[in-house]
């Protein structure tokens, strides 16, 4: 059994900051990560349109240039939302494509993930609110998952809305259902506050090889994620020093004008499973 982090802080931060974080700072937050040893590193979005420098949204890998060696790389597009045939074969740049797709359309996958791993790159496969899905459904997205032998299928906890039964019913039908070659991931995010402590769980009853997402100080969509920091502490198998200094200079300057923490708000969208962007009076 293995354990890996990939860390999102780019990608799902990217929500938090209209995906400007800066050249500087993208640079030393890449930097940092691969020197504490995080094995996987999302550098932000694929999006279609010219990519502006400073922000994290590229239309091609060949945009991205912070590279460093010690980690994989990877990037995330939207299923429907961004034209593959814009994506060129694998020059050593990215290593792994991330899929996002929602319930209505994952039996509608598999030329996509077919197109991506023909030139050249591992796939990810991130089915959006993963707890949606019926037992039935989870196994029909296992098979597609196995035929299409991707490298890893992820539990994503798109609204915050999980609890430990519910993980434990997705984690459940993964192992029996998902040919033991595919990694399974966690996606995680924090209205409930249980991000950090559902991360845990996976780890504990995943016996196998497994990836668990997290972000510096947990920035990200909603209420945020699985707090990098706190996840390799727990690991206790990184080099936790870079991830502070980061943190003071890249990250806690991002609190005087943009906020991804806990509020009540967010919290009652999570428990009653809705979208962060849904509007809810209290």
């Amino acid at each position: 059994m293995s354990i890996k982090v990939l860390d999102c802080t780019l990608r799902d931060g990217a929500y938090v900051v209209d995906s400007y974080f800066g050249i500087e700072h993208i640079k030393r937050i890449i930097e940092n990560l691969a020197d504490a040893g995080v094995e996987i590193i999302e550098c932000g979005w694929l999006k279609n349109g010219i990519h502006k420098e400073g922000t994290v949204f590229y239309n091609t890998p060949e945009d991205f240039k912070f590279k460093k060696t010690g980690a994989k790389y990877a990037l995330m597009f939207d299923y429907g939302k961004y034209d593959i045939n814009n994506l060129p074969q694998n020059s050593g740049i990215i290593d792994i494509i991330r899929i996002a797709f929602n319930k209505t359309n994952f039996s509608e996958i598999e030329s996509t993930v077919e197109s991506v791993q023909n030139k050249g790159y591992e796939v990810f496969l991130q089915p959006s609110n993963t707890i949606e899905y019926t037992d039935d459904e989870i196994k029909k997205l296992c098979e597609i998952a196995n035929l299409s032998k991707v490298a890893a299928i992820y539990i994503v906890d798109s609204f915050g809305s999980m609890f430990p039964k519910d993980l434990d019913r997705v984690c459940s039908l993964y192992r029996e259902f998902l040919i033991p070659e595919i990694q399974i991931g966690f996606h995680s995010h924090n209205s409930i506050q249980l991000s950090f402590a559902l991360s845990i769980q996976f780890i504990d009853r995943m016996k196998r090889d497994i990836i668990v997402d997290s972000s510096l100080c947990g920035i990200g969509r909603g209420a945020g994620n699985t707090k990098t920091e706190l996840l390799l502490e727990y690991l206790k198998t990184y080099n936790t020093e870079p991830l502070w200094n980061t943190i003071k200079k890249d990250i806690l300057p991002l609190y005087k004008d943009y906020s991804w923490e806990y509020t009540p708000e967010k919290a009652l969208k999570g428990l009653r499973g809705l979208h962060p962007n849904s509007k809810i009076i209290l």
